[in-house]
C-alpha cells in the first residue's frame, strides 16, 4: 500500500491527468493559469508548465525570448507549440535600440552592449545592414561581393591598389582566391601602404592552395575586401561598433530614430531539447532554430535571418556547421516552410553522433551563402536522409550537399546558384571509399551561371572526387554554364539514366587526376550537347532539335515523332510502365507523368519567362468531421495525383502517389474514421497545380 501511494504521488506530481491546452498573450501574465481567457505572458512559462499530449497557442504578437523546450513528449503525445488561430506570431533574437544621437556628418550613435562577436548584426526595419567596409556595397546585393582586385601578396599578406589610408588594425580582410572555389576570411594585424597584414595561412594546404593571393588563374590572383574599421563607415546601410557605442548611417541618410534598428542579441529563436516536440506557424527572425531533440516536427514557419555571422576567423576546412535551422538530431521532419535570407548554410544536418533519418520537404529556402565559402541552402550530412518536394534558389556556391549513405533527393527544384563561387555545381557532392547507395531522381536543377570573375564552371549535378553509389535517374538540367553530370577522380558505381540535359556546356564531364573511374553507366539520356563520357553507354541521344512539348513552359514531355521516342532501353524500376515499343530516352516518357518538382507554398519557380503553376482549390466534405470525410478535386485536363494525409506532428496518415485521373471531378475518401482529435494536412498535386488544405478530426 505504501509503495501505491508512492506512485500515485509520482504521477500526481509529474504528469497530469488528461492533456491540457495553453495560450501565450502579449496581454498575458505569468501568474495566470494559461487558459483562454487568463492567457501567460511568456513562452518559458509556457514551456515549463507543458507536458505530453499539451498543446501552447501562441497570440498575435513579437516574443523577444528563446522558445527553449522544458520535458518531452511522446510519440502518442507530442508537445505542441503553435500560432493561435491564424494570428501572426514572430520570436526574435533581437532587441531594439534607440536614444540615437549625431556623431559626424550621417553617421549616428548610441550607446548598447552587443555580445554576439561573430555573429554580430544590425537590422534596420528588418533589413540586414553592412559592417563598414571597402569597396562599398553600392548595389546592395551581398551575391555581387564588390570586392577589389589583388595585385601580389603572400602567405600572410594581400596587396590591392588605391586602399584607405585608415588604420586597419583589428579589422577583418574577406579573400576569394582566383579559382573562386571558397574563400577565407582574417582579421588584420596592420596595414602597410596598400598591404595588409595577417597570421600566415598554409598556402600548401586546402582550402588556401589554391585559395592564395600567390596563386595567378584567369588572369588574376583574387579579390578581396576590408571591413570592420570605425574609419570605414562611409556609406548608408553601414555600421560598426567598439566599446559600447553602435554607429550607424542609415539608409538613405535617414535619422533612426523614425525607423527600427535592432541588433542581434540571442543566439537562437527556438532551442529543441527534448523529444517529440511539434512547432507549427511561428515564425522566427535573428536566431536559428536549433533542434537537439529527436522527433521533432517545424511546420508552417518563416525562418528569417536565421544565421548572420562572419565566417570562422580560423577556418581551415571551408565550411562552418551551423544553419538557419541546425540539426543535431534524428527522425526530425522540416516540412512546408519558408526559411531565407542568411550568411552561410540554410538547413545544417550533422553528420555525425548517430544523426540519422530525417526529413526535409516542402520547404521554400532561398538567398544563403553569402560569405562563399562551402555553404549551402540544404546541407544535409545525416545518415539516411529525405530531401523532398523542396524549392531552393540563390546561393553563394552550391544548392544542395548530400554526401552521406542511403539517402534521397527527389521532387526538388534548384536554381540561381553559385553566385559567388566556382567549381561547383547545384548538386554537389564529395566522396571516399563508400558506396553511398543513395538516389537522385525527380529533380529540376536550372538557371545557374557562376561568377562574371571565374571561369563559369558551375555543373548540374557534380560527383566531385571518388564520389560512389550514386542513382541520378529522371532529373532535367538546363541553363547552365559547364557539365551537366560531372564526375571527378575514382567516381565508381555510379548510374546514370533517363535524364534529359537542355542547353549545358556538355552532357558528362570527366576529370581523372590519375585516378581510374570504373562501374559507371550512363543509358537513356538526352543532351542537345554532345561529350558523354562514362565506362559504359547506351541509347543516350544528341540531338539538336528541342524535342520537348512546350519547352518554354517546362513541360518536358517528349514530342510525339521526336527522337526520344521508344529509343530506349528497359530497366528494372526505372522505366517500368513505358508506353510505345521501348521506354522513352530522356527524364519524361510520352504518355507518362508529366510530373512537377518544388514545394507547395512556392508554386513551382521556373525561369523569368514560365509562368508559376497555380495552386488548385479542393473541398474537403465534411471539415470539421467525427467519421469518414472526403476531398473533391476537379481536373481540367486530367493526370497523375499524388496526395498525403499527415497529422500536425509530421505522422503520414495515409497516401496515394500513382493515381492517374481523367477530366472532370474526382471524389476522394480519407481515413479519418477512428483518428485521434486534432488538426491534420492534406497536401497534394497534379501536373495542373498544387493543394494543401487542413482537416479537422473532432
Amino acid at each position: 500500500m505504501k509503495n501505491l501511494y508512492y506512485l500515485l504521488l509520482l504521477l500526481l506530481t509529474y504528469a497530469p491527468l488528461s492533456a491540457t491546452d495553453y495560450y501565450v498573450s502579449k496581454s498575458g501574465d505569468d501568474a495566470n493559469d494559461g487558459s483562454l481567457d487568463s492567457p501567460f505572458l511568456t513562452l518559458s512559462k509556457a514551456a515549463s508548465a507543458m507536458f505530453p499530449g499539451d498543446v501552447c497557442y501562441i497570440m498575435t504578437g513579437t516574443y523577444r525570448e528563446t522558445l527553449t523546450t522544458v520535458r518531452s513528449g511522446t510519440a502518442s503525445e507530442p508537445i505542441t507549440f503553435r500560432n493561435y488561430q491564424e494570428d501572426e506570431v514572430w520570436i526574435r533574437a533581437t532587441e531594439e535600440v534607440n536614444g540615437w544621437s549625431t556623431h559626424l556628418g550621417n553617421v549616428w550613435r548610441t550607446s548598447v552592449s552587443l555580445s554576439q562577436d561573430s555573429r554580430d548584426a544590425v537590422y534596420y526595419n528588418d533589413e540586414l545592414l553592412d559592417l563598414a567596409r571597402w569597396p562599398n556595397n553600392e548595389d546592395k546585393d551581398k551575391f555581387t561581393i564588390d570586392a577589389e582586385s589583388v595585385l601580389g601578396g603572400s602567405a600572410g599578406q594581400v596587396i590591392g591598389k588605391s586602399m584607405p589610408q585608415v588604420d586597419l588594425t583589428g579589422a577583418y580582410i574577406w579573400y576569394l582566391g582566383a579559382h573562386s572555389g571558397t574563400s577565407w576570411t582574417r582579421r588584420i594585424n596592420n596595414r602597410q601602404g596598400d598591404a595588409v597584414n595577417f597570421q600566415a595561412i598554409n598556402i600548401n594546404a586546402w582550402p588556401f592552395h589554391p585559395h592564395n593571393p600567390t596563386v595567378v588563374r584567369n588572369e588574376n590572383r583574387g579579390r578581396f575586401f576590408v571591413f570592420g574599421a570605425l574609419d570605414l563607415l562611409d556609406h548608408e546601410r553601414e555600421w560598426f561598433y567598439q566599446d559600447g557605442t553602435l554607429y550607424l548611417q542609415a539608409p538613405a541618410n535617414a535619422d533612426p530614430n523614425s525607423a527600427t534598428v535592432e541588433y542581434a542579441a540571442r543566439e537562437r529563436t527556438i532551442h529543441i531539447k527534448h523529444d517529440y516536440i511539434t512547432v507549427e506557424g511561428l515564425n522566427g527572425f535573428g536566431g536559428k532554430v536549433h533542434l537537439q531533440g529527436d522527433h521533432t516536427v517545424i511546420r508552417n514557419c518563416i525562418i528569417r535571418h536565421g544565421l548572420e555571422s562572419l565566417d570562422e576567423l580560423d577556418n581551415t576546412d571551408a565550411q562552418v556547421g551551423n544553419g538557419s535551422i541546425h540539426i543535431q538530431s534524428s527522425n526530425n521532419l522540416i516540412d512546408n516552410n519558408l526559411i531565407e535570407y542568411g550568411s552561410l548554410n540554410g538547413i545544417f544536418m550533422q553528420g555525425w553522433n548517430g544523426v540519422h533519418g530525417n526529413e526535409i520537404r516542402q520547404n521554400e529556402i532561398r538567398y544563403f551563402n553569402t560569405v562563399g565559402i562551402h555553404a549551402s541552402p540544404i546541407r544535409a550530412i545525416g545518415l539516411g536522409s529525405k530531401i523532398l518536394y523542396n524549392t531552393v534558389y540563390g546561393a553563394g556556391r552550391d544548392g544542395i550537399f548530400l554526401p552521406n549513405q542511403d539517402c534521397e533527393l527527389a521532387y526538388n527544384d534548384f536554381s540561381d546558384v553559385m553566385r559567388i563561387n566556382n567549381d561547383g555545381g547545384l548538386f554537389y557532392v564529395v566522396g571516399n571509399a563508400d558506396n553511398k547507395n543513395t538516389s537522385v531522381h525527380h529533380n529540376w536543377f536550372h538557371d545557374s551561371t557562376g561568377p562574371e570573375y571565374a571561369d563559369g564552371r558551375t555543373a548540374g549535378i557534380y560527383l566531385d572526387n571518388n564520389s560512389k553509389g550514386y542513382d541520378v535517374y529522371r532529373n532535367v538540367v538546363w541553363n547552365i554554364t559547364w557539365s551537366a553530370v560531372q564526375m571527378n577522380w575514382s567516381a565508381w558505381n555510379n548510374d546514370i539514366f533517363n535524364n534529359s540535359f537542355w542547353n549545358v556546356e556538355k552532357a558528362m564531364g570527366v576529370w581523372l587526376n590519375g585516378h581510374t573511374q570504373m562501374n559507371n553507366r550512363i543509358f537513356n539520356n538526352y543532351s542537345r550537347e554532345s561529350n558523354w563520357e562514362g565506362q559504359e553507354l547506351s541509347n543516350n541521344i544528341v540531338d539538336t532539335a528541342d524535342p520537348f512539348t512546350d519547352l518554354n513552359n517546362q513541360n518536358f514531355l517528349p514530342k510525339a515523332g521526336s527522337a526520344l521516342v521508344d529509343a530506349g532501353i528497359e530497366i528494372d524500376v526505372i522505366t517500368d510502365g513505358f508506353t510505345g515499343s521501348a521506354p522513352d530516352v530522356g527524364a519524361y516518357e510520352l504518355g507518362g507523368e508529366q510530373w512537377i518538382p518544388g514545394a507547395t507554398r512556392a508554386g513551382v519557380p521556373t525561369s523569368v519567362f514560365a509562368p508559376k503553376v497555380p495552386e488548385l482549390d479542393i473541398k474537403i466534405i465534411p471539415n470539421p468531421t467525427n467519421s469518414l470525410s472526403h476531398f473533391l478535386i476537379k481536373l481540367r485536363n486530367g493526370g497523375h495525383l499524388d496526395w498525403s494525409l499527415v497529422s500536425i506532428d509530421g505522422r503520414l496518415v495515409a497516401r496515394d502517389d500513382r493515381t492517374s485521373l481523367s477530366a472532370g471531378e474526382h471524389q476522394f475518401e480519407l481515413p479519418t474514421t477512428g483518428l485521434p482529435a486534432g488538426i491534420y494536412v492534406l497536401h497534394g498535386r497534379t501536373s495542373e497545380g498544387f493543394f494543401t488544405d487542413r482537416i479537422v478530426v473532432e
